[in-house]
């Protein structure tokens, strides 16, 4: 018996050196068409918050640089801290956007991100995927992320409102149906924001759009081209976050790809983020 055992054991061992990536990602694929679908969670936690989880998890393993034991625990606290948020997210109804969205919309990234970008909120695509900035959008956020130097999974993405703010929210599959959040909207999803930012502690947030810089400065009415250009703080008394938190705004992503000119200004935005985070600047940036 012990001798079929040590004959079979050969065998596997060497089928497994003989076999190739390919070989691997068939029964990875096999192995996930054969399972049972999961049964959903009780509380009904959408898709956006198992995904934050998911993508929680991962980065635990992955520690920021020169950080401390003591820091990466708490960091590690900042990620269950995360992930109820997005639960709570999901299950919100505190405005009338949650009655009417497809999808919530929390935030995703890295949970020990140096750099959190904040929008204003979710868009059709967005609502439709529970993912922030996936859109056309999004996709140039992502090549501002690149050009710093940086992955999408690096930083941090969300928006000071969680639900797609409509037009006519009797049609979802209407596109031009987006709209700017309403102050009253922003106040409802303003404790999200404030968690969310505690439990990264960024170094620095960068503010996509006039809604989302005037979110983080409390100004109702305060212009782009009056916040644009300077390092500002978080007003400690709408964001008792625990530290000073430094954050800048520049142009929403949508607003460069309606307005190609901007993209230089936005660019040096960005740059001046990089020289307080004592990044290297690539030379030339088209």
């Amino acid at each position: 018996m012990k001798a079929e055992l040590k004959n079979l054991a050969r065998e596997l061992k060497g089928w497994a050196a003989n076999a190739d990536a390919e070989d691997f990602s068939g029964l990875r694929a096999q192995s996930r068409a054969d399972a049972p679908p999961s049964a959903a969670p009780a509380g009904a936690v959408c898709a956006s918050a198992t995904a934050e989880k998911s993508q929680n998890a991962k980065k635990a393993a992955a520690p920021r640089a020169g950080r401390c034991p003591a820091a990466d625990a708490a960091c590690a606290q900042g990620e269950v801290a995360l992930s109820q948020i997005a639960a709570e997210i999901c299950a919100c109804k505190k405005c009338p956007l949650g009655e009417t969205r497809i999808k919530a919309v929390p935030g995703v990234g890295n949970p020990r991100a140096r750099i959190m970008f904040v929008g204003e909120g979710p868009g059709y695509e967005e609502d439709h995927r529970g993912e922030p900035f996936v859109g056309r959008a999004g996709a140039l956020l992502d090549k501002i992320i690149a050009a710093m130097g940086l992955r999408r999974d690096d930083v941090y993405i969300a928006n000071v409102v969680k639900c797609h703010p409509t037009i006519d929210p009797t049609d979802h599959e209407k596109r031009g149906n987006d709209r700017p959040p309403t102050p009253s909207e922003t106040a409802a999803c303003h404790d999200y924001i404030v968690r969310q930012i505690a439990a990264i502690r960024p170094e620095f947030i960068i503010a996509l759009g006039a809604s989302a810089a005037r979110a983080l400065t409390g100004g109702e009415k305060t212009s782009l081209s009056a916040l644009r250009g300077k390092v500002m703080k978080l007003p400690p008394d709408s964001f008792p976050i625990g530290y000073d938190a430094k954050f800048a705004a520049t142009f929403h992503p949508a607003a460069l790809l309606r307005n190609p000119n901007w993209k230089k200004d936005a660019w040096e935005d960005i740059k001046m983020v990089m020289r307080e985070l004592g990044m290297t600047i690539p030379p030339k940036q088209s």
